[in-house]
């Protein structure tokens, strides 16, 4: 009898919205930009909202993908999708929240934080046609396992993306030799906001195939 295999990446649908918040806030703990943006006695739940807020927001604008073990996350947005701009937040229904969530420092850091990546993506990118990778996580207890490195792959060949450029931005120095592994290469770097201990971010480009 033959072997039924699980598919490599499944496109995650609103019912997943619970587990993968609670996977993308364990993969994410100590993330340097939760740092910069929440902060106060209730940081925790600020990053809980605002890591729920990105997973509905690759929801409606873009694709999230799981792997078969539901233990790492892909969250991308298409080729002519504009990146999470202050409007498109707004738009959304994010921002009128965010202004209670995160209270006036908290957005500000929020604000210049997408403005500087929005800026970085600009100066990397020649053409809108390409794909945004807004988030890639993994389970601390199943890193080192390849994981990601197969959810990535698997999400851009599902995308059919080697026909078209694909995009990152990181504030995490050490994970650049992984994606320069995977093909893509360093474009550049926008400064940390030095006032408020904000993470320098590096952007990243794997040109699209022919």
């Amino acid at each position: 009898m033959p072997t039924a295999f699980a598919p490599p990446a499944r496109r995650l649908e609103p019912a997943d919205l619970a587990w993968a918040t609670a996977l993308l806030a364990a993969s994410c703990a100590g993330h340097p930009v939760l740092s910069y943006c929440c902060t106060g006695p209730d940081a925790p739940a600020q990053r809980v909202w605002l890591l729920e807020r990105l997973l509905r927001f690759g929801l409606r604008y873009g694709r999230v993908y799981t792997n078969p073990t539901q233990t790492a996350l892909a969250v991308w947005l298409g080729p002519g999708q504009p990146a999470a701009s202050l409007w498109r937040l707004l738009r959304s229904g994010l921002l009128p929240t965010a202004l209670w969530r995160l209270r006036g420092g908290g957005l500000r850091r929020l604000r210049h934080f997408l403005a500087a990546t929005a800026w970085l993506r600009r100066q990397s990118v020649a053409t809108t046609r390409h794909h945004y990778l807004l988030a890639l996580a993994v389970h601390p207890t199943a890193r080192g396992q390849g994981q990601g490195r197969r959810l990535l792959q698997a999400t851009m060949g599902a995308m059919q993306a080697p026909h078209v450029p694909c995009y990152l931005d990181t504030q995490l120095p050490e994970q650049l030799p992984f994606y320069q592994r995977i093909g893509f290469r360093l474009m550049g770097q926008c400064p940390p906001d030095l006032r408020a201990g904000g993470p320098p971010t590096w952007g990243l480009l794997r040109e699209g195939l022919a």
